[in-house]
């Protein structure tokens, strides 16, 4: 008992004269001095390297451009139809066989358009090519980073409300 005594009080006198350099940190076993170096070098690093964007693309946008190069383009409004994206709206009837035919189209807010051959939709600037039986024709002309034009065409079906498929 006497010597489990004299261990314990031996220990506590050997804290006191360690120095601040010595102690360890029981938490992480590394000595307290060498914790403030690290936190002073980590501070450092952080301070070291600033993200700056100016003049770089945004890698989370897509590479074909929104906007066009010219601002006469940017600056003309706008129509309903060029609200939404072409592929969020839903052709919904369809009169053919005639000399200027046309279609209606629901956006997705639920409100009707009338589009005929030439009409403007989408946020891309795309134009209603063709007009038939079950189905609308839509092109958009996209200019990737590089410039280079790219020609995109989309369909838009006519659902058949009988069967619930598409015709």
């Amino acid at each position: 008992m006497l010597i489990l005594l004299s261990l314990l009080t031996a220990c506590d006198l050997m804290s006191v004269f360690e120095t601040n350099d010595d102690r360890i940190d029981k938490a992480n076993n590394i000595p307290v001095a060498e914790q403030a170096r690290i936190a002073k070098n980590k501070s450092l690093d952080d301070d070291e390297y600033g993200y700056n964007p100016n003049n770089k693309r945004d890698p989370f946008q897509s590479f074909l451009l929104s906007g066009s190069s010219s601002p006469l383009i940017d600056n003309i409004p706008r129509t309903p139809l060029q609200k939404y994206e072409v592929g969020q709206y839903i052709l919904t009837g369809i009169i053919w066989g005639i000399d200027r035919p046309r279609a209606l189209v629901e956006d997705p807010s639920g409100d009707g358009h009338v589009v005929e051959i030439g009409t403007y939709i989408g946020t891309k600037w795309g134009k209603v090519e063709t007009i038939e039986e079950g189905v609308v024709t839509i092109t958009e002309e996209l200019q990737t980073v590089d410039e280079q034009l790219v020609v995109r065409k989309q369909e838009l079906r006519l659902m058949d409300t009988n069967n619930g498929g598409v015709q």
